[in-house]
């Protein structure tokens, strides 16, 4: 996983006594496989996750919810009358001003 061969962690082994002291080191290293525990549980369920998903999007027959197979249709916007525009007796050659 790391690529850390046998010589390298027991460097690393000497230097956690060494900065830990032999009293915290089992504490220690408790909670870091209780980290690294926690993070293979983690990565494995994002992985199953990933292939199911994979595994749907292969499946001609079932799609994930949201994907579209055919073309979308589009409904052409109604026109709209705003108020007051209706034109009414209004010309647009007409001045009201000039009477």
């Amino acid at each position: 996983m790391f690529n850390v061969g046998g010589g390298e962690v027991l460097v690393i082994l000497l230097l956690a006594l060494i900065v830990l002291g032999p009293d915290k080191l089992p504490e220690y290293t408790r909670k870091a496989a209780r980290v690294m525990g926690e993070l293979r549980r983690i990565s494995h369920g994002f992985q199953q996750e990933m292939r199911q998903a994979m595994e749907l999007e292969d499946d001609p027959v079932i799609r994930p919810a949201g994907r579209a197979t055919g073309p979308r249709l589009v409904e052409p916007p109604s026109p709209r009358v705003e108020p007051g525009a209706s034109g009414a007796g209004e010309s647009p050659t007409s001045d009201s001003s000039a009477a």
